[in-house]
């Protein structure tokens, strides 16, 4: 039986938006009451439409934000109670690579420091080391050793997602939640991407949490699909069940939107 990373229960989000001097504040449900558990080595897929809650949970289990309600235990631990010291080292263990190669990376900074900042606030090395780690890290992700000291605007959309993969793994996280990973890139570069996604996971003993919007992303790289609809979860399964045997309307609709390419 798989050990089990996450356990998130009854996980409410809730955002209290102001709508005037005379009018009564508005209350938006983004998370309404989740629960779910996340295995170790599995890629789990949190799947839905823009405003359905797949980002916002992302967020509060990164600690981004903080639940209105719920628990969030990462190895038996209430994350949402965690102090600074444990935090800091929880955010260790859990990365993110974000949806826009372009935005995410500093455009002042050359590809060594982008992905060797995480070594530099988060541990001792010496600068040897830390580039040391850098290089085999950009080998990992398929990245010429030449593209150190070259900058972000230098590469394509898929390269610089590349350079956030591998500053994802700088501090050897155990987990990864992937934000919309390849939505921003070209489509003949998002099964490079995924596949590379797959490699490293085999190789780090990774645990992935992808967010998408695109079913036909998630079908080939999914243990487990999560459907989100409107701040709640209208279903939950393996991947191959959730093609073959979907039971929430919505779930129908995703898959009916998947294009079919005929010969």
């Amino acid at each position: 039986m798989s050990e089990i990373v996450y356990n998130i229960k009854n996980l409410k989000k809730f955002y209290k938006i102001n709508m005037g001097l005379f009018k009564k504040a508005k209350i938006i449900e983004a998370v309404n009451g989740i629960s779910f558990d996340v295995k170790k080595g599995e890629v789990l897929s949190i799947v839905g439409e823009s405003g359905c809650g797949k980002s916002t949970t992302a967020k509060l289990l990164l600690k981004i934000e903080d639940p209105t309600d719920g628990q969030i235990l990462f190895y038996g631990k209430d994350i949402t109670k965690l102090q600074s010291q444990e935090l800091k080292e929880y955010r260790k263990k859990v990365q993110i690579i974000f949806q826009d190669p372009y935005s995410s990376l500093n455009p002042r900074w050359k590809v060594g420091s982008i992905i060797g900042e995480p070594l530099k606030l988060n541990t001792d090395m010496s600068k040897k080391d830390i580039k040391k780690r850098v290089l085999y890290l950009m080998e990992k992700v398929g990245m010429h050793p030449d593209w150190y000291k070259r900058y972000p605007h230098q590469f394509s959309g898929g390269q610089r997602q590349r350079i956030g993969i591998a500053r994802a793994l700088a501090l050897n996280p155990e987990v990864i939640v992937c934000d919309e990973p390849v939505s921003a890139l070209d489509v003949s570069i998002q099964a490079q991407v995924l596949n590379l996604l797959l490699d490293l996971q085999k190789e780090f003993n990774l645990t992935y949490i992808f967010i998408s919007h695109d079913l036909s992303v998630v079908e080939h790289i999914s243990d487990r699909i999560v459907v989100m609809y409107y701040g709640n979860i209208v279903e939950l399964k393996d991947v191959e069940d959730l093609f073959e045997n979907p039971k929430a309307d919505y779930t129908k609709k995703l898959l009916s939107a998947i294009p079919v390419i005929k010969n």
